[in-house]
This record gives C-alpha cells, structure tokens and sequence, in this order.
C-alpha cells in the first residue's frame, strides 16, 4: 500500500513459494533480513493464487461499493453515512470507499 506509513514493506507478512525446498529457503533468509514475518507456501503457484485472490477480493469490493453508491444515490441515502454506521460492527465488515475505479501498480500482473 504505497505511501502507507502504518503498514509498510518491512511491517507486511510476505508470501514466499518455491518450487523446490532450496531456493524457497534462499528466499525465505533473504526476505527475513527486511520483512517482519515471511508466510512459506508450498510452490510458486500457490504464492501466485495468493496474490489474485488478495487483489480480486479488493477489485471485488471496490466494484460492489462503487455500485451501491450509484444505487444508493438514486434512493436519496447517503453512501459515507452507510459506510462510516456500518463500520462500527466489530466483525464482518470490511469498509471499501468509493471512487474512480480500479488502479495502482499491482494491476497489470493480473490475468
């Protein structure tokens, strides 16, 4: 998350895979010199699975709030009031804001 100062390259677990026990130990020692926690996976992958489903769970959400922001405004109800009320559950929710559009760096290594 460029520009994040609570969550940055070194405080983020990273997800490693190899597809031989050598060079996933390679990784492994490289990445633990800078990263908090590194997360083995049993091949390369399963890192790339890895990856997508991070990024479509966030594709996902921001498309399904981007509509119900058009949906919402059709009906008079303001989207943010919705948003900020329903971020205050504990659990079960995860608050997606909307705005333009998909975009960001990591988006063209998606198939």
């Amino acid at each position: 998350d460029p520009g994040n100062d609570v969550h940055t390259t070194a405080t983020v677990a990273k997800v490693i895979g190899a597809d031989d026990p050598w060079s996933l130990q390679v990784a492994k020692e490289l990445y633990d010199q800078i990263i908090v926690q590194t997360v083995p996976v049993a091949s390369t992958a399963t890192a790339e699975a890895v990856k997508l489903t991070e990024n479509i769970f966030r594709s996902v959400n921001i498309a399904l709030v981007n509509e119900l922001k058009v949906i919402f405004d059709r009906m008079g109800i303001d989207v943010w009031e919705v948003i900020e009320a329903a971020k205050t559950k504990p659990f079960g929710y995860m608050a997606f804001y909307p705005g333009p559009g998909l975009g960001g760096h990591c988006i063209p290594i998606d198939p």
